[in-house]
């Protein structure tokens, strides 16, 4: 079990900070969604989430410790635009071998093809990735993560890019979490309002704070 947090944790400083404060837990369970604007804040938040930018300022942690290494190992970001992104004229096969050669597994066409066919993806082995139906996208990269040695926590960013019906997708990253995963979906205003309907959880929520009787009362009085 995972949990990762930041703590005041931004980007830059005064207004014009590229992530300002941010202060959220991630935790396994459910997929948690985290809503971020302006196009280059969802590459900067899953790599301050990953362990592969540290913040100007506040703290990340996972499990409570502030070890960037360990939270490089034990989490992946899964299609991020720039880092992580296969290109998109690549073949799947292709693709799928690199992904085993971080994972340190064989790489050997049999191997691919076995890991394909497992996953229902084999007539698409020789296509480009840009066949690759979204759904079908956002389950693959999310289970090729998961086959690196320790890795428990999956920054998924933008997986609306792609299109395709959010509930699809998000079933197949509900299913992950399902088995003890961290899985933190970072993604658009519009998508995580579906994906809350959906039952994941608001990275942002904050419980309210009591409202004293004496306030209360003032309001009503008004």
């Amino acid at each position: 079990m995972t949990t990762i947090s930041l703590t005041n944790a931004a980007i830059g400083r005064g207004l014009g900070a590229p992530v300002p404060p941010m202060t959220i837990e991630l935790n396994p369970g459910a997929p948690t969604v985290l809503a971020v604007e302006t196009d280059e804040r969802p590459l900067l938040v899953s790599m301050m989430l990953g362990g592969r930018l540290k913040p100007d300022s506040g703290s990340v942690t996972i499990d409570g410790s502030a070890s960037i290494d360990e939270l490089r190992r034990r989490s992946a970001l899964v299609d991020t635009p720039v880092v992580a992104e296969p290109t998109a004229g690549a073949k799947l096969s292709v693709a799928v071998a690199e992904e085993f050669s971080f994972a340190g597994l064989p790489t050997s066409r049999s191997a691919v093809g076995r890991f394909l066919r497992q996953h229902d993806l084999a007539d698409y082995a020789t296509l480009p990735l840009r066949a690759l139906p979204p759904t079908a996208r956002v389950r693959l990269f999310s289970e090729l993560a998961l086959l690196r040695p320790a890795v428990s926590a999956l920054i998924i960013t933008s997986p609306e890019r792609h299109g395709g019906d959010p509930s699809e997708w998000f079933d197949s990253l509900a299913a992950i979490a399902a088995r003890g995963t961290t899985v933190a979906i970072v993604t658009d205003t519009a998508t995580r309002a579906i994906l809350l309907s959906l039952g994941a959880r608001d990275a942002l929520a904050v419980d309210p704070e009591p409202v004293s009787a004496d306030i209360a009362t003032e309001s009503l009085s008004e």
